[in-house]
């Protein structure tokens, strides 16, 4: 028995070719124009409030969170409740960066234009109701198919100004996926502080293989090492480094946190296991591994750092206070 998928007549034709041209059309103007969106610097950098002393002792609070796109705890994007709830599981997370009061916040996994969580720009959102004048969004998803949009990706909220921000390509897993869909990629910002400008780099690595969470470190490392001023790194990495719950290697042996720890450029918080499940940032409602990590220049230093335990996404938010010449 033969089986036919396209319709024999003219009609029966016309009709599926109307319909394919609704599902893919917008797939492909989404993806030819995605550039255009890839990152946007948001807000007003002339209203930065920042004028304390924390300025002149060169002190910095620096936050990362993955909001899991407002889902909170539900397993799925589609699952994580009317419009309503949505907003208000926002405006939680928003009083949370209140309370932590970072002067950056690097935000993964957030919405710009998701139909599951009804296109609400999720950073403009939480920038505005946390306090936060300016703004960096850059989109690792960005595609349409007929009515329905997926646009979402990492979010930088600062409340010093954002003189630039570029986008840092790292490796896909296919050619293909990367052309048709988007990818994981990371965002440069360069941040305008009194005692002197600072890059910051937010990521959310490859939840799937090492392999791909290496190569991507490694052009991290190199950007740090190119560029003339500071960088801090931050983000969901998904790795955790030898030694620690589910940590993994490439094929090489090599780990992403482990490559960071041996960098000349970056240090962390000094946590070497992951056994106390208060360090840990993932689950937020059964943590068992550090996934979540903020790195500084080795020449700053650390005051605190601190894993916040509400239960608003299925990450943990991390906050730290640093202090730098």
């Amino acid at each position: 028995m033969q089986l036919r998928i396209w319709p024999k007549s003219r009609t029966g034709k016309s009709i599926a070719a109307i319909a394919l041209g609704i599902l893919l059309l917008p797939l492909l103007y989404s993806r030819l124009t995605s550039n255009l969106r890839a990152v946007q610097v948001r807000g007003s950098v002339e209203t930065s409030p920042k004028a304390d002393s924390q300025e002149q002792h060169g002190q910095l609070i620096i936050a990362s969170y993955n909001i899991a796109h407002g889902r909170g705890l539900a397993e799925s994007n589609l699952s994580g409740g009317a419009k309503a709830e949505r907003i208000d599981r926002l405006d939680k997370i928003a009083e949370l960066l209140r309370q932590v009061d970072a002067d950056i916040v690097v935000l993964n996994e957030v919405d710009f234009d998701s139909s599951w969580s009804y296109s609400i720009n999720q950073a403009e959102y939480l920038a505005k109701k946390a306090g936060y004048p300016v703004w960096v969004e850059q989109r690792n998803r960005d595609f349409r198919i007929a009515f329905w949009n997926w646009a979402f990706g990492n979010a930088v909220l600062s409340k010093y100004p954002i003189q630039d921000a570029q986008l840092v390509e790292l490796p896909g897993h296919s050619i293909f996926e990367t052309i048709v869909l988007g990818q994981k990629q990371a965002i440069a910002c360069e941040v305008a502080h009194p005692k002197g400008n600072l890059q910051v780099i937010g990521a959310h690595l490859s939840q799937r293989i090492e392999a791909v969470r290496v190569a991507s470190t490694k052009l991290i490392l190199q950007r740090s090492q190119d560029s003339a001023i500071p960088t801090v790194f931050a983000g969901d990495l998904n790795s955790s480094p030898t030694g620690f719950n589910e940590s993994a290697q490439d094929s090489s042996g090599q780990n992403a946190i482990d490559l960071l720890d041996q960098s000349s450029q970056f240090h962390r918080w000094n946590q070497t296991t992951s056994s106390d499940p208060s360090h840990c940032t993932f689950a937020a409602n059964d943590p068992k591994v550090v996934i979540d990590w903020i790195f500084i220049p080795r020449t700053w230093k650390f005051e605190l750092l601190q894993v916040n335990v509400q239960q608003l996404s299925d990450h943990r938010l991390i906050h730290a206070k640093v202090r730098f010449p």
